[in-house]
């Protein structure tokens, strides 16, 4: 008798080792604002027992705000735990009630004083694939108006407008290396460019 061929979904899952594992017990083990660890017993593909520690984070979100002559708005402001202060993209956490828009649109309003007409997510982006667990949503936000800043007392943050173009060379050169800002950056030039290109040509 001829055996059906195997589906790709059915290959995969042989392959993938999660497909084998199978957890028992799962339990939040130390509480912060920010973020949960969890400890996760399981037992391998081979049955044995393991215990895994992961550290769960609220989701976040990014807005990169574009003008309508390809220039972005960017903050520097001081990062304690790198003891420096850093250029990067607007970002914040998604609070309780909140929906990913609208923890976008405060975040760009409180730390820029920006409101924006149009919102586009270009990209969800996992934090890391082991150990931290957290979520990053990527916005592109056109249209936009200028009121005043209300960022939160313990933050000085200072807003800056320059070409896309620098801040692409500033991730390329190290200047800007947050995760979620280089991404979103370099994401927002590949998007964007073609269209200045076309414009130029027409």
């Amino acid at each position: 008798m001829t055996q059906k061929p195997k589906t790709d979904n059915e290959c995969l899952a042989e392959r993938d080792p999660a497909s084998q594992e199978k957890i028992t017990s799962q339990k939040t083990v130390f509480k912060t604002k920010l973020f949960n660890v969890e400890e996760i017993d399981y037992l391998d593909k081979n049955k044995y027992k393991k215990i895994d520690f992961v550290a769960k984070r609220i989701s976040t979100v990014t807005v990169l705000p574009l003008t309508d002559d390809n220039e972005i708005f960017l903050v520097r402001q001081y990062r304690r735990m790198l003891n420096r202060t850093t250029l990067e993209a607007v970002a914040g956490y998604i609070e309780k009630r909140e929906t990913i828009l609208e923890a976008a649109k405060r975040e760009l309003k409180e730390e820029t004083g920006i409101i924006a007409v149009q919102w586009e997510e270009i990209a969800r982006v996992e934090m890391a694939a082991s150990a931290f667990n957290g979520k990053l949503h990527l916005f592109m936000a056109t249209g936009l108006d200028y009121e005043e800043s209300t960022p939160d007392e313990e933050e000085e943050i200072s807003v800056i407008k320059i070409p896309l173009l620098d801040a692409v060379e500033k991730v390329m050169a190290g200047e800007i290396n947050h995760t979620d800002s280089m991404i979103g950056i370099l994401m927002l030039y590949k998007i964007r460019a073609p269209r200045k290109t076309r414009q130029s040509k027409s």
